[in-house]
This record gives C-alpha cells, sequence and structure tokens, in this order.
C-alpha cells in the first residue's frame, strides 16, 4: 500500500480487544490521510469532532505545598481488579479536551478507570500559590502519581499517558524515577512536524 501522506512513522502494536482495535497485530507504519498533512494540522483537527460524552466525578486534592489539584474521575462502571489510566492533559488542557474525552471513552468501553489530574489552574480554579506548571515539573507529575496509587489501592495496575506538555513532564519523571516507577505503563503523544 503506497504512503496516503507525507510522513510515516514506527511500526506500533496494539493491545486486543472488543472496540475496533486491531487485536495485537503488527499496525504497520501510521499513514497520516493525505488531506490532513502535518503535526499542526493532525493536531488541530480532532478539535472541531464532536467530543464523546464522558461523565465525571470532580476531587479536590490536597497537594503537598498547600495548593490544590483538581481530578477529575472517570464516572463510569468498571470491573473488579481493572487498571487504571492516567491522563496528564497539554498546555492549558483539561478533561474536556478533545483527546482526554475520547481516550475515557475507550476505557469506560472497556469497563477500567481513569482519572485527568489537572496541572495547576487548569481545572477551573485558580492557584492557592503563585507556582505554575511546566514541561519540567517532574515533581509534580510524582506527586499526583502518589497520589492517585494511594486512592485505588497497591496491586492496582496503573497507566499513564501523557500529551504534548503532559507527555514531556512524564517522561522527564520517568527518567528520573528509574525502577522507582515500578510497574507503571506509559505512553507519551506529541505531533511530529517537519
Amino acid at each position: 500500500m503506497p504512503p496516503r501522506g507525507r510522513h510515516s512513522r514506527p511500526s506500533h502494536r496494539s493491545g486486543s480487544g472488543p472496540d475496533g482495535d486491531a487485536g495485537g497485530r503488527d499496525l504497520g507504519p501510521h499513514r497520516a490521510l493525505a488531506w490532513l498533512h502535518g503535526g499542526h494540522a493532525q493536531t488541530i483537527w480532532p478539535a472541531f469532532l464532536a467530543r464523546p460524552p464522558v461523565r465525571w466525578r470532580r476531587e479536590s486534592v490536597a497537594a503537598p505545598d498547600g495548593d490544590v489539584w483538581e481530578f477529575d474521575w472517570l464516572d463510569a462502571p468498571a470491573a473488579p481488579g481493572a487498571p487504571i489510566v492516567v491522563l496528564f492533559h497539554g498546555l492549558e488542557g483539561s478533561s474536556d479536551s478533545h483527546y482526554a474525552r475520547s481516550l475515557m471513552a475507550a476505557v469506560a468501553r472497556r469497563r477500567w478507570r481513569g482519572v485527568v489530574p489537572h496541572f495547576r489552574g487548569c481545572g477551573g480554579k485558580p492557584n492557592r500559590l503563585p507556582r505554575a506548571y511546566h514541561s519540567g515539573d517532574h515533581e509534580e507529575v510524582g506527586a499526583m502519581l502518589a497520589a492517585v496509587h494511594e486512592r485505588v489501592g497497591a496491586g492496582t495496575p496503573i497507566h499513564v499517558v501523557g500529551v504534548s506538555l503532559g507527555g514531556s513532564a512524564l517522561l522527564n519523571w520517568l527518567r528520573r524515577a528509574g525502577a522507582g516507577a515500578g510497574s507503571i505503563v506509559a505512553a507519551a503523544v506529541s505531533a511530529h512536524s517537519t
């Protein structure tokens, strides 16, 4: 099959499941749609699509320094012992971002649990302290993951996704945490542009 777009990406594998994925088969290189080439267009386009409905349960979580984070928990039935998917959003993102809603709708279909911990100032409430989030803030990511872990209990499989700035912060934390990251499964998503 000839490439449909200008850029191809490395091959990826997909897990098996009933919701239309590739059942663990090699998906081959990513091929962008011919009319939607370039990372910027591919990033912007989903914002124009309908966002799937997702119900959230909001929790205000005390940060170690006295500030507060807003965690939006997926409010959907989960299977016993289900893994949890944690999504770190991009710059000025939130649980209402198109990628957050799409991911959490897929998580709900699998009967897994999910949460979007908002970086400071992104959960609809202002910070209590004069501190902003940034891609190098690995300590914030670690503290948020610790708060999630406390709430879901030991032994719960944790899958973490970071998008754009959230992905950079997640990778920064993973590098520093090393073996301390335990059995966390992580992925970072970023637009590629040439």
